[in-house]
């Protein structure tokens, strides 16, 4: 019943805005997401094994912002631009060419949310090693990009 009643707290506001805003629903927590950007900070890394990236999203005309976590994967799975995948093998060797995305749980007004998303596939490299270098840094430009939303509409979109 509370997520019933959360979800529908959620939707209410934005009904008008559907196109340009995604609302995220989990058990204690509505977020609610702009598609479209004025700005946006980046921040990857991928030493070693380890490939982790966030995104600051500003809220415009407020003193808030967002912050998007989350992980990198490079696997032999293939996909489509944008497609999510609810499990994904991922081990601490980078095993493939193409780049998998993952939202981790999101922070906002500075307490961690608990909202992630599924995989979701980014692109393909033409191997492991270019893969390795780059997939966490390009899931992050992704989905900070000001010029085209549709990766980040497609990874908010697949919350769990």
């Amino acid at each position: 019943m509370k997520k019933i009643l959360m979800t529908m707290l959620c939707l209410m506001p934005i009904v008008a805005n559907a196109t340009t805003t995604v609302c995220a629903v989990n058990n204690s927590y509505i977020a609610v997401f702009k598609k479209t950007l004025t700005s946006a900070s980046v921040d990857a890394s991928a030493n070693g094994t380890t490939k982790t990236w966030q995104v600051s999203m500003a809220d415009t005309g407020t003193n808030y912002s967002k912050t998007v976590t989350g992980i990198a994967a490079c696997n032999e799975v293939t996909g489509t631009r944008g497609t999510a995948k609810t499990n994904l093998y991922t081990t601490t060797n980078d095993i493939g060419q193409y780049c998998w995305c993952k939202m981790e749980p999101v922070e906002a007004y500075g307490y961690e949310t608990g909202i992630a998303s599924y995989w979701v596939f980014n692109k393909e490299y033409a191997s492991a090693d270019a893969c390795r270098d780059a997939c966490s840094t390009q899931c992050a430009t992704d989905i900070a990009s000001t010029s085209d939303s549709s990766f980040r509409s497609s990874i908010l979109e697949a919350i769990w």
